[in-house]
């Protein structure tokens, strides 16, 4: 089974998503959510409109998709049911006022700022997959 990137970002009200083996298919959607929903439908639909050539390699196998963001508005969409801007800011050590700006785009974060808040949410995810129950 084959893996595939998708890179996903904040779009408008949206996002959208590309996926960098697959030239030309581009996917936009109101939340993450419906966006990896409708991902793999779309994807087949796009593949069979490929010239016969282009579309053997696709065909013979299923994917799993790896889902990597690009920026942090399309995190927060995408898990704002797990994660706010506020939670998010205090695992990363950032300021919440700073992380705001982020979250709408006033501001874009450095990368080292960037890795920190990966950091801090992988650090986060470690705690949790520690916790056990009696």
């Amino acid at each position: 089974m084959k893996t595939l990137k998708v890179i996903v970002c904040k779009a408008g009200k949206g996002v959208s998503a590309h996926l960098p083996e697959i030239e030309g298919y581009v996917i936009a959607r109101e939340t993450v959510e419906k966006l990896k929903r409708d991902l793999a439908d779309g994807l087949s639909f796009h593949i069979a409109g490929l010239y016969e050539n282009e579309r053997e390699q696709w065909m013979s196998q299923p994917f799993n998709f790896e889902f990597v963001f690009q920026d942090i508005p399309a995190l927060i969409d995408g898990y704002s049911g797990l994660i706010n801007q506020t939670s998010l800011a205090r695992i990363s050590g950032i300021n919440e006022s700073l992380m705001r700006q982020y979250v709408t785009g006033i501001k874009r974060p450095s990368r080292k700022v960037t890795q920190r808040i990966e950091w801090g949410l992988k650090r986060y995810a470690d705690e949790l997959r520690s916790i056990s129950f009696v």
